[in-house]
């Protein structure tokens, strides 16, 4: 159990801070382009949802384990915070 434990938290620290990497990637490329609208911003955070939900489905079916499930969820929810909040602080705590 412990070792499934570990792998969810491995899986979703991974995972949270990949997708914000994309995300953060592509908002910084719209924002280059000049289109910036919420529309596009709420599409790209609603895409990656889908690619969570989906990730931790497909995490879930290989490993079988509700720990190892609940602890990728939390972790992934927590590394998304933290990497959202050192983009906020590296930019002077402004938000844009």
């Amino acid at each position: 159990m412990a070792e499934d434990v570990v792998a969810g938290i491995l899986f979703g620290c991974t995972w949270g801070c990949l997708t914000n990497l994309l995300l953060f990637r592509k908002m910084a490329n719209n924002r280059a382009a000049g289109v910036e609208t919420l529309r596009g911003i709420g599409f790209v955070f609603f895409v990656r949802y889908l690619l969570d939900a989906a990730a931790l489905v497909l995490f879930y079916v290989i490993v079988r384990s509700g720990y190892a499930l609940t602890a990728a969820a939390l972790s992934l929810t927590v590394a998304v915070k933290a990497s959202l909040f050192h983009v906020y602080a590296r930019k002077g705590g402004k938000l844009e």
